[in-house]
């Protein structure tokens, strides 16, 4: 049976299409908006892809740390590292839910359409909250809730996008606080379930982890 990893590995060399890049602008422009982003600050993308948002954000960071599961995703962003010569991108091939966790901590995580294909999100978001520094920013993009019409047969989608306010408190329940969100970008494309083209909206929303213990 085809998996998501199966199915990423296969995308990695075309995966960067106009409709992929635009998406990211929207996000790391949100992220550049709503984040304080510092050249002193240490940063973690999980479910980096082809590493178009740690690619924008990384002028602004001191350096990130871009963490995927598949391997020619991450071989796409080694080649663009050397291209363009970056020094402040790690790839690193890793899976945070069952693998080994990083020693490394962060001041800021941020991820974009990575956490539907994660199955069990409230431990997710309990290992990104122990990963994060005290006073660190957590800045997730993921589609609305919706109705299958986005993803079609992708293997692996285990959320058909999120209900703002239910993610809300799954992350204030694991301590984090400042949770606000906003719509980083929509997303034009036909839906698999009408046959015609539908808006995907898609939310960035952010969290402080508590400068005290958890």
């Amino acid at each position: 049976m085809k998996t998501a990893k199966d199915y990423f590995n296969g995308s990695a060399n075309k995966w960067d299409k106009p409709m992929r890049v635009a998406l990211a602008n929207g996000v790391s422009g949100a992220i550049k908006t709503y984040v304080r982003l510092s050249r002193t600050s240490n940063a973690m993308e999980f479910g980096c892809g082809t590493g178009l948002i740690s690619m924008a954000l990384a002028p602004h960071l001191k350096h990130v740390l871009a963490v995927d599961m598949s391997e020619n995703m991450l071989a796409v962003l080694e080649d663009k590292i050397a291209r363009n010569g970056v020094d402040n991108v790690t790839p690193r091939h890793l899976d945070l839910v069952e693998g080994e966790l990083p020693g490394e901590r962060f001041d800021l995580i941020f991820s974009s359409m990575a956490l539907h294909h994660v199955k069990a999100v409230d431990s997710l978001l309990g290992i990104l909250f122990q990963l994060l520094t005290p006073g660190g920013v957590l800045a997730l993009a993921d589609l609305d809730a919706e109705d299958g019409g986005f993803h079609g047969d992708i293997p692996d989608v285990f959320h058909l996008g999120f209900d703002r306010s239910d993610l809300r408190q799954m992350l204030e329940k694991k301590g984090f606080i400042n949770v606000s969100a906003t719509t980083a970008h929509v997303i034009q494309k036909q839906s698999a379930t009408t046959g015609t083209t539908a808006a995907f909206p898609v939310f960035l929303m952010t969290a402080l982890k508590t400068l005290g213990p958890a």
